[in-house]
């Protein structure tokens, strides 16, 4: 089997507006991604979704299609998508855009699924579960409207809560408070700063104060060159600092374990395809650091390969960050995973277990 073309296509899917997401950086209202899909002379297609970053890769969704159409997929036009070794290596003359290049390996292991008759958690390990608990992921707004936001989830069976912070202590506190009255002391809270804590001082104290009401973790808290104030604080603190922009590539975390400063690392499968996302669950394997599937704003289409990675290794912690998709006003599958209190069902079928619906295609499509 030989790989004959590789697409990329722009698409734009809004938010409901009731859950745009604002960051410490950024607000986010709408998908606004890259299809990949690659043809085989077998007629076998992969899919799977790039999502553009500029704020954090650098990668927008111009760059993504004129990277795919002009290098990656040239690279590996003619290739055998089994060899994903030599694949890799070829994909890796280009620096960075690493969810351009994990949706190509996405891609090809759902070739790999098809050819084989396999779903592709069999092809990474195995699977431990058919569902998969969810976190909600509540952007920065006021204490009334989070917290009523996580109220509505709750009720929909989520019991895990990731709260926006990094912009004032003060407010970052209240907010966290309102939304704990809300959901009850049984929810499990986090905050994602998003590396906006400068003080080291203030950033303990305030951690020090929410762990009393059940804070359970805090995800990178400070600039991610800033390592000096991140271990420090790793020092001062009871609960687990968690890395995510510190994480990008297996290297990354190999630095961060020998640092010694994270006790989770958040892994996003559209950011490391599945081949490097195996190499960083097995490094914190063998550092006795678990991992968490996170989001890249991923569509259905990202969720469903995320799913795949949530199951199939011993060290994944759950609940899993794969519900962006739930705020989207649009879907591109004809087959999205199921949700029922507050679990997505991992698909079953071979490679990625999804299609596109390609009428949907074209109504989003750029």
């Amino acid at each position: 089997m030989k790989i004959t073309k590789v697409e990329a296509i722009s698409f734009h899917i809004p938010f409901d507006p009731d859950y745009h997401l604002k960051f410490a950086y950024r607000t986010s209202g709408a998908a606004d991604h890259v299809l990949i899909r690659i043809f085989t002379d077998d007629g076998i297609v992969g899919i799977a979704e790039a999502p553009a970053r500029p704020e954090i890769y650098g990668e927008t969704q111009k760059s993504i299609v004129a990277l795919v159409d002009q290098y990656l997929g040239p690279y590996i036009v003619g290739k055998d998508p089994f060899s994903l070794e030599e694949i890799h290596a070829l994909l890796d003359h280009i620096p960075h855009n690493n969810c351009a290049k994990g949706a190509v390996d996405i891609a090809l292991h759902d070739i790999i699924g098809k050819s084989l008759n396999l779903p592709v958690y069999k092809l990474l390990g195995g699977k431990s579960r058919d569902t998969v608990s969810l976190s909600w992921m509540v952007g920065i707004n006021t204490k009334e409207k989070m917290a009523k936001e996580c109220k509505k989830f709750l009720g929909l069976g989520i019991e895990a809560f990731k709260i926006k912070a990094g912009v004032d202590f003060k407010e970052d506190r209240e907010r966290f408070l309102s939304i704990r009255k809300s959901v009850g002391n049984d929810a499990l809270l986090y905050i994602d700063a998003n590396q906006g804590f400068k003080s080291l001082k203030e950033t303990v104290a305030f951690i020090c104060d929410l762990e009393k009401h059940g804070l359970a973790f805090i995800e990178e808290p400070f600039p991610v060159r800033n390592r000096r104030d991140r271990l420090e604080a790793s020092r001062l603190i009871s609960i687990p600092i968690m890395g995510d922009e510190s994480c990008f590539t297996p290297a990354d975390v190999a630095q961060e374990l020998e640092l010694g400063a994270l006790r989770i690392v958040l892994v996003k499968v559209a950011r490391t395809g599945f081949f490097k996302t195996r190499k960083i669950i097995y490094l914190c394997q063998q550092a006795g650091i678990p991992c968490m599937i996170g989001s890249q704003g991923d569509s259905s289409i990202g969720a469903a390969a995320s799913l795949h990675a949530a199951v199939a290794f011993p060290n994944i912690l759950f609940p899993a960050e794969v519900s962006y998709h739930l705020r989207m006003k649009g879907e591109l599958l004809r087959n999205p995973p199921e949700f029922k209190n507050g679990k997505l069902t991992v698909p079953d079928r071979p490679g990625l277990g999804i299609e596109i619906d390609e009428k949907a295609l074209g109504k989003f499509r750029i």
